[in-house]
């Protein structure tokens, strides 16, 4: 068994300016998803993973990531003032490859100092996994073959040999015309609980920010990096903004910790079916859009069924931790280990204690259509928008029956599209 991949860029006319992954762990296997930022032409990006075991490369999408991006979104809120008018009913308005496995033939001086174990092509990916117990025979034949390592990055790869890793080396296929890279996944063999971090410092500029969702039977956290949450009574809420100082707490938080450490955002469970149900009928609904579909439109559904099957395996209790760091490149020097937390919740719905230039005796009056106070919406990235419909405070009297009667007509319209799939 070994850690799931992280990927090194072949190209120093690229730069990676970002990471979302998703781990998935569970007895029988570990996942990993990466979600690349960059800034250069996608054509020069490469990879190299440290693996352990034979690997099982994957397909995925955009669409993934951006549904664990909802489901786990932190929300920020204003107290609810202490009087307040009816607001007005605004519920009446709605509408209703091929590829091939195989040894490399040893040469007549013996075993070759660098073994293809297998060779892949996935979708506009060709994949290679190598073994070496030599390792400047591997960065010699990663040079050969195209990848650029650069020299920072050489004591990394010959450490992780010393270790008794094996490596994975991804790359476009040339002449496919990529305009963005398609995030992939990998499978390994077990539970292993860890990131290779140090593998991460390739193709990046001095800071590099991580968004990691951990999916297993419980919460995870680091065990070897600093954590820190941010609480309701450290939040000040802006009514002259309408907007919170989460950003700064959390600016404060890494700073403490000169960037090693990690904000724990959330810690709650995941509905495996609401997953399950947007992904798929996004995949039936718009496959060209879904990101799933091959270049002829096709496949979109059994590729999303492959990465729902992958991302829950064998879990049965599924839970979320979703955990952010800014790490400067000093920062990744440790791979990272992340222990099981059984009795770890960390609410993503937060109300700030504390008011600046208010609160008014009554929120104002919100017309139909308007979300533009109430509440502040962060993704970990340092952006936020209002959300009326998510926000705790506000003056809305008649605003919890209505959301409770939407969020009623949601799950109800997520039960009979599964019921629907489920006679096709």
């Amino acid at each position: 068994m070994g850690p799931p991949p992280q990927p090194m860029q072949q190209s120093e006319s690229t730069q990676v300016s970002g990471h979302r992954m998703l781990l998935s762990i569970s007895p029988e296997q570990t996942t990993l998803w990466d979600q690349i930022s960059y800034v250069g032409e996608p054509s020069s990006f490469a990879w190299v993973l440290p693996v352990q075991g034979e690997v099982e490369l994957g397909l995925s999408s955009d669409a993934m990531f951006g549904v664990l991006e909802e489901q786990t979104r932190v929300v920020v809120s204003s107290q609810k003032p202490p009087t307040c008018a009816a607001q007005p009913d605004c519920t009446s308005n709605a509408n209703s490859a091929t590829g091939f496995f195989g040894s490399a033939t040893s040469s007549s001086g013996g075993e070759p100092p660098v073994t293809v174990v297998a060779q892949e092509v996935v979708g506009p990916y060709e994949m290679v996994q190598l073994s070496s117990a030599v390792p400047s025979a591997l960065t010699d034949w990663l040079a050969s073959h195209g990848y650029l390592v650069p020299a920072d990055v050489v004591p990394v790869i010959e450490a992780y040999v010393a270790e008794g890793f094996d490596f994975v080396a991804l790359k476009l296929v040339p002449g496919r015309g990529v305009q963005a890279m398609q995030p992939v996944r990998i499978t390994v063999p077990g539970a292993v609980p860890m990131l290779p971090l140090r593998m991460t410092a390739a193709g990046v500029g001095a800071m590099v920010p991580v968004t990691l969702w951990v999916l297993g039977e419980g919460p995870y956290l680091p065990q070897n990096f600093p954590t820190f949450t941010i609480e309701d009574d450290e939040l000040v809420w802006d009514w002259a903004s309408s907007s919170s100082n989460y950003d700064q707490l959390r600016a404060a938080g890494f700073a403490a910790a000169e960037g090693r450490a990690w904000l724990v955002e959330a810690a709650e469970g995941l509905s495996k079916t609401q997953v399950v149900a947007e992904l798929l009928g996004l995949a039936e609904d718009s496959p060209q859009s879904s990101g799933y579909a091959d270049a002829m439109g096709e496949g979109a559904v059994a590729a999303a069924t492959a990465d729902l099957e992958a991302m829950f395996a064998s879990i049965e209790n599924v839970s979320v931790t979703r955990v952010y760091a800014e790490l400067p490149r000093a920062a990744l020097d440790a791979d990272l280990l992340l222990g099981a937390q059984a009795d770890l919740t960390v609410d993503r719905s937060l109300i700030a204690s504390q008011n600046l230039n208010g609160p008014p005796d009554c929120a104002p009056i919100v017309p139909c259509g308007d979300s533009t106070d109430g509440a502040d919406t962060t993704d970990g990235t340092g952006g936020s928008a209002s959300d009326l419909s998510a926000r705790g405070g506000g003056c809305n009297l008649g605003g919890g029956a209505a959301g409770a009667l939407a969020a009623s007509w949601v799950a109800l319209a997520a039960l009979l599209r599964a019921r629907r799939r489920s006679r096709t």
